[in-house]
């Protein structure tokens, strides 16, 4: 167990370590192109919330599995408001339903690491209505078919014992 528990300790040392000397990188690289200012790399910050969650849940497995849910919460909004930025904002009015699909992604994940059934009633919640108000947004029913086969799919082989 103590071994189990030094290679997590590892694990977790290594993560943080290549973090934080890409982290390093991208400050160097800036002083060539500055592209790191405030007003564009804020939703950076939400990552800084996310690297203690992921540490503890490297570090404690199973355990802290419940952790997943926040970590993807704050990198799909990281990744989503750098591309809402980059777009000047011009496509907020079209994927506001990211907003539902976050927290969906997030159960999602735990699902697939803890496989509780449970937790797959709020994900397809949340991606659910995410997909069918895209499918309204955009006028054709693409994100909730496809959404739809997803779900079944993930039911049906969820459903197989190994």
């Amino acid at each position: 167990m103590a071994e189990k528990m030094d290679r997590r300790a590892r694990l977790a040392a290594l993560a943080g370590g290549v973090f934080l000397a890409l982290l390093g990188v991208l400050f160097l690289l800036n002083n060539f192109h500055h592209f790191l200012n405030a007003r564009r790399s804020w939703p950076l910050f939400l990552l800084i919330p996310a690297i203690p969650l992921a540490v503890h849940w490297l570090e404690r497995g199973r355990l802290a599995a419940g952790t997943v849910v926040p970590i993807t919460i704050l990198v799909f909004y990281c990744g989503y408001f750098l591309w809402l930025i980059h777009t000047n904002w011009a496509g907020i009015g079209t994927t506001w339903p990211n907003f539902l699909i976050g927290p969906g992604l997030g159960f999602l994940l735990l699902y697939f690491i803890e496989r509780r059934r449970g937790v797959l009633v709020p994900a397809f919640i949340l991606l659910g209505l995410g997909a069918a108000f895209f499918s309204g947004l955009f006028g054709n029913s693409l994100p909730l078919g496809a959404f739809l086969v997803l779900a079944g799919a993930i039911l049906v082989l969820g459903s197989w014992k190994k």
